[in-house]
């Protein structure tokens, strides 16, 4: 995500350099509300945390204003992915069901009753796969 937010630093910039002076001082504005939008999702999507425990798997962006919750009774279970390019970060909608992910290709998709099912990015997939199956398996005695 910091990767992506550079690049929108850079083209901001860019593009507030391109924009004429009569342009500027007619909308000031825009200039603070489009490094604002980039602040703002600096704060709010930097890093995905995630936790399994005996009743959910929760998942917690940046400063803990987006998060989800998944409750461990609605898992039917897990696989290992990688997320395709072209899905990229943040949170949103796919073929596969919802997308949760700062970052990298690594995930998690789980199945979930009533739904498609979400995928969750994780720098340590293999470790989140063995915990969300650990906890379906102990739901079941």
């Amino acid at each position: 995500m910091f990767a992506g937010s550079a690049v929108g630093i850079a083209l901001v910039t860019v593009l507030v350099l391109a924009l004429s002076p009569a342009t500027r001082a007619a909308a000031p504005w825009l200039i603070v509300v489009l490094y604002g939008l980039l602040v703002v999702g600096c704060l709010l999507f930097p890093t995905l945390t995630v936790t399994v425990d005996e009743d959910a798997v929760r998942l917690v962006f940046g400063i803990g204003i987006v998060r989800t919750t998944v409750p461990v009774a609605d898992l039917v279970g897990a696989e290992r992915v990688r997320v395709r390019l072209r899905w990229g970060w943040g949170v949103h909608w796919t073929p596969s069901g919802w997308l949760y992910n700062v970052g990298g290709r690594e995930a998690v998709k789980v199945a979930v009753r009533r739904d498609r099912g979400v995928i969750i990015g994780s720098d340590d997939a293999d470790r989140l796969h063995a915990a969300i199956v650990a906890r379906i398996a102990l739901r079941g005695k």
